[in-house]
């Protein structure tokens, strides 16, 4: 059987699930829905890289949402999701995630869309925007884009940053759309957050670092920096004749 919507949560208060679950039914998430939880209230935690997507892999929703337990949907409804994600697919059929907060890539002002302790009804920016990472409170994925969390990573902390880049990375992008919501968290950050940095920031330094690919036919130098044609074609004339690569 397939869902319209899957919902993913890892919960540590029952009681702030099951007003966030009360709420989304309200709001028209409920017969072709379907809501998975891990039970994060005991001695042994499951982090949110893992413990997302393993819900992710069990998800059967063509929309697959990763949201927090302290999440209300008392502004807009099903409907006005469903208006806003036609409005982006037809805007941009290559989108794999969306969320309600986020930064463009300028890195000037966040676009946001939300109600939480920084002030009611935030209206920032325009929409749908496109950024390069998200605010965890709600991932929207569009379950056909494959798009996951990482696999090498731990922890409970920079998975929106994360979850955009491996988008990125599978040729779809990453924005922000006009769907209000309530989010009662405070965004402590804590210490567990220096140690999820430090995580996140191994794993995409080597990820992305500047290498030599070897093919089959032809050597490859993968940069992000900008490098003149001139220098790219000598690398390349280089690398073919320390292999001894022939022409074609």
């Amino acid at each position: 059987m397939s869902f319209a919507y899957t919902f993913c949560t890892l919960v540590t208060d029952h009681q702030l699930y099951e007003d966030f679950v009360t709420s989304a039914k309200s709001a028209g998430f409920d017969i072709d829905c379907e809501f998975l939880m891990i039970d994060n209230t005991g001695a042994i935690q499951t982090d949110a890289y893992g413990g997302l997507n393993t819900m992710i892999e069990k998800s059967r929703g063509k929309i697959i949402v990763l949201c927090h337990q302290d999440i209300l949907l008392e502004f807009d409804n099903r409907k006005n999701l469903e208006s806003r994600l036609s409005e982006l697919e037809q805007q941009d059929p290559n989108w794999g995630v969306c969320g309600v907060a986020g930064q463009p890539k300028s890195g000037k002002g966040q676009i946001t869309r939300i109600t939480d302790k920084f002030g009611d009804d935030q209206y920032t920016g325009s929409f749908p925007s496109q950024v390069v990472c998200l605010d965890e409170c709600i991932l929207i994925i569009k379950r056909s884009s494959g798009v996951r969390l990482s696999h090498d990573i731990t922890g409970f902390h920079l998975y929106g940053t994360d979850i955009c880049l491996i988008a990125e990375i599978l040729g779809y992008k990453s924005y922000v759309i006009n769907f209000h919501l309530r989010h009662l968290g405070m965004g402590n950050v804590g210490s567990s957050y220096e140690e999820a940095y430090s995580k996140f920031k191994q794993k995409w330094a080597i990820a992305l670092r500047d290498r030599y690919i070897i093919t089959t036919a032809l050597p490859v130098f993968l940069t992000g920096r900008y490098e003149p044609t001139i220098i790219r074609n000598l690398r390349a004339w280089l690398a073919r004749k320390k292999r001894k690569i022939n022409w074609r």
